[in-house]
């Protein structure tokens, strides 16, 4: 906390020192340390002519260069394009035009959004020619706000890891620790931002593909509510649907940056536009006492670690301190077993479109040969959405949407729900077989690795947002919160998030970096 504070004073400094641009003034500035800033504060840099957007540009590339060959984050680069945007940004700002509240400012995105000129592949060598003709609506905002967007960020195969790693572009480490995960499916997102490589990024999320990464690298994630941020363009072909579960949402270093992320992006497309208008409601909270907080902490379906219990445990006891209402013993009411067997067949059915049903059968009869009671259970009933019937989806559409009145009303009289981001800090990487047969020590106990996407199913099959952001550190590894709002009320959960990063606690660099 006293780096981040020292690095916001020198550059409020530098801000305050010169109003226009100086060679000679450029030299004493500490490029290493502005990568670090928030995209806010290296946007208002810009627009106050105290850094140009090519020497931000180039501090960006140079810990691409320090950082990325010890954690594989960043996998695609477009430097010249890059540069040649960021010298024509320039010449804008000298003469006092800007293009948006990121002017200047350089951006990554999750390799499964299409970037034109760049490869989406999602992962799999049958799509390594597969070059995008045009912007995903997440990079064509990211642009109109005058983002420089350079560069792609790796994923595991198909989305479906909360690991990262794939045949073509290799394994992403955390950061914090390079034997471990930093998540997935957006895990090279995450570690690019917690390492300075980028100031903000764009994933997705169907089952905790943003909020996994952010919890296992001390970032910020939000997943939004359904449907509020347009998701097309982040596919291999074009499309002409979206997923009933998945979302794309921001990624950022500060609860500030990620609002402003989700500002950026937030919106519909197309005829949909044209027909509807997002109305979500504002949130001006700006104070922990003047939030109800609800807590979900644990559930025999994803025990969670013990130490990771105690830091949110204290966690809560200083928001508590701060003056917040914590609202113990209530939770939304209904079969919390029901309310995950829903969420794993559903999300297995909008997985479908990447398996033949060939490959669906292997793994539902190898899950068959374990012969274990809870991997059949939790990992067998995912496998089997994967050929639900039509019929049948419609039954647990229904027994969804009863659930989500079920949380409109529990959020009547709270207004976050406060639950961990995964069971665990991030894991030792483990890419041996299927993920089926790979388990987790939780307590001292095995326990299916598939089976912490009940953390990330509670909210998600429901469509709520959530936002997901740092806390500490256990046993040297960064976890986080999840603060999980009611249906629409996307600026509460980043109210929230931007109170709590005031008061107690925000983004720490991982020590690599340091």
């Amino acid at each position: 906390m006293i780096l981040k504070l020292d690095l916001e004073l020198k550059l409020a400094f530098l801000i305050q020192l010169s109003s226009v641009y100086d060679d000679q003034f450029m030299e004493g500035i500490n490029m290493s340390s502005i990568v670090f800033q928030s995209a806010k504060k290296q946007a208002t840099a810009i627009r106050s002519r105290t850094i140009k957007a090519t020497d931000l540009l180039e501090a960006h590339f140079k810990q691409i260069d320090k950082y990325n060959t010890k954690i594989n984050a960043v996998i695609w680069q477009d430097r010249e394009a890059a540069k040649e945007l960021a010298w024509q940004l320039d010449k804008d700002t000298s003469v006092g035009k800007f293009r948006g509240p990121l002017h200047g400012v350089p951006v990554t995105v999750k390799e499964s959004f299409n970037l034109s000129g760049a490869p989406t592949t999602w992962g799999d060598p049958k799509n390594i020619d597969n070059i995008a003709t045009t912007d995903s609506d997440s990079v064509a905002r990211f642009r109109s706000a005058g983002a420089i967007v350079f560069g792609k960020t790796n994923v595991p195969l198909n989305l479906v890891e909360w690991q990262t790693f794939n045949k073509i572009y290799g394994t992403t480490s955390n950061p914090w620790d390079q034997t471990r995960t930093p998540g997935g499916s957006s895990g090279g997102s995450a570690a690019a931002l917690a390492t300075g490589m980028t100031a903000l990024e764009v994933g997705s999320d169907a089952g905790s593909s943003i909020r996994n990464p952010a919890h296992y690298c001390g970032v910020f994630g939000m997943k939004p509510t359904f449907k509020v941020v347009s998701s097309h363009g982040q596919s291999i072909k074009e499309t002409y649907s979206e997923s009933d579960i998945s979302v794309a949402g921001p990624l950022a270093r500060t609860a500030e940056d990620l609002k402003l992320a989700f500002e950026t992006i937030e919106g519909l497309r197309g005829i949909e536009a044209t027909a509807f208008k997002n109305h979500l409601p504002t949130d001006n909270r700006t104070k922990l006492n003047q939030f109800r907080i609800g807590l979900k902490l644990d559930d025999p379906e994803s025990p969670v670690d013990n130490d990771y219990l105690d830091k949110l445990d204290k966690f809560i006891q200083k928001l508590e301190n701060a003056g917040a209402k914590i609202i113990r013993n209530k939770i939304p009411e209904f079969d919390n077993e029901l309310h995950f067997m829903i969420y794993l067949k559903l999300v297995g059915a909008s997985d479908s479109p990447n398996f033949t049903k060939e490959e669906i059968k292997t793994l539902i009869d190898g899950v068959k040969t374990l012969n274990n009671e809870r991997v059949s259970r939790v990992c067998g009933t995912r496998f089997e959405g994967l050929s639900l019937l039509h019929r049948d989806w419609i039954n647990l559409n229904t027994e969804r949407n009863r659930h989500r009145l079920v949380f409109d009303d529990y959020f009547k009289d709270i207004d976050i729900l406060l639950a961990p981001a995964t069971g665990t800090p991030a894991f030792k990487h483990d890419q041996k077989g299927p993920r089926y047969r790979r388990f987790l020590n939780i307590n001292g106990e095995k326990h299916p690795e598939m089976a912490q996407l009940y953390w990330s199913g509670y909210s998600g099959v429901v469509g709520l947002p959530s936002v997901v952001g740092p806390i500490g550190q256990v046993r040297g590894l960064p976890v986080g919160y999840q603060a999980i709002a009611g249906h629409g009320r996307d600026f509460t959960a980043l109210a929230f998030a931007e109170a709590v990063e005031r008061e107690l606690v925000g983004f720490i660099p991982p020590p690599l970096c340091l």
